[in-house]
């Protein structure tokens, strides 16, 4: 069976994204052919990979970087899934952690018919990241961060794109159970806000991956690593594992993503496939480092000149 993958890349991160089809190829069972379909964002990553025989569809898009071109894209790999096979979209600094993953996902959602969709979720409230506010994103449903999606149910109207500046106020039962958040609460429409009505409309049947931060006793992979990274375990076993930020920390280069993927490596053996920067990557982020201190040095040094 195909299993095909869309992913938006920029030319931050294509290291991402040549960790990610390793990793994909080497724990993907013989049962299973992946197809990569790739969704370019600038006119670096669109030039590196236009001649990449191993992708199956290369798409260049003017959509830009950002939470809002990264939406376009997927609606855009929404708009290219393949009809009666299973797509999942993902991010590029998603990292896979089980062998034979897809044996497991086909046996819930082809050969069961357990689930339309499978997914990461997002923190629920008091976490790391989402904290106590009460202007918070949906719970305990799937994401756009990784989710596969089955041939069996119509994706194809989906529409994932943010809007930040208004919010969906949560004031009786029925929509606190859409969203799982407390009446009171206000829903924040980031990237992928409306999955849940679009789920419960077309009574799609859901499994959201239970989210272990780091910090966590029931952490495996990444126990102890920064808890801004998200560990996403089935039934108790570590299934993937997301670092977050890859637009804009460069792979294995910044702390954050060195903390990852180190701790990715060493809970799947420090595998052979794995992908590191290439001397030239380290070169030009040496470049990108004394360009940013040079650009600091000079707004202090003009700071007071423009204020006198």
């Amino acid at each position: 069976m195909n299993i095909n993958v869309h992913a938006t890349v920029s030319s931050n991160s294509l290291g991402y994204f040549e960790y990610m089809r390793a990793n994909y190829h080497a724990l993907t069972s013989r049962e299973n052919t992946l197809r990569f379909f790739v969704y370019c964002l600038d006119r670096g990553s669109a030039h590196h990979l236009k001649d990449d025989k191993t992708i199956h569809m290369v798409f260049p898009l003017a959509y830009g970087r950002g939470s809002g071109g990264h939406a376009q894209a997927i609606e855009h790999a929404i708009k290219n899934m393949v009809p009666g096979e299973p797509n999942i979209i993902a991010d590029t600094d998603v990292v896979l952690l089980l062998k034979d993953w897809d044996k497991l996902l086909v046996d819930a959602m082809i050969d069961q018919k357990r689930f339309g969709i499978v997914g990461t979720r997002l923190e629920d409230i008091g976490g790391f990241s989402s904290g106590e506010t009460k202007y918070q994103q949906y719970k305990k449903k799937p994401t756009t961060t990784w989710m596969a999606l089955s041939g069996d149910y119509d994706f194809s109207g989906l529409q994932v794109r943010p809007d930040k500046s208004n919010f969906i106020e949560i004031t009786n039962d029925e929509l606190s159970a859409l969203y799982n958040l407390p009446i009171g609460y206000f829903v924040v429409k980031d990237t992928g806000w409306q999955i849940p009505s679009y789920l419960q409309d077309r009574k799609i049947p859901y499994f959201a991956l239970e989210i272990v931060k780091p910090t966590s006793p029931q952490a495996k992979a990444l126990k102890g690593t920064n808890p801004y990274h998200d560990e996403f375990q089935w039934d108790g076993v570590p299934y993937l594992a997301h670092q977050r930020g890859s637009m804009r920390h460069r792979f294995r280069i910044d702390p954050l993503s060195v903390d990852f993927y180190d701790a990715c490596d060493r809970y799947l053996g420090n595998p052979a496939w794995s992908v590191r920067p290439t001397w030239s990557d380290h070169l030009f982020a040496k470049i990108e480092d004394v360009a940013r201190a040079a650009r600091k040095l000079v707004v202090a040094i003009l700071r007071p000149l423009r204020g006198g």
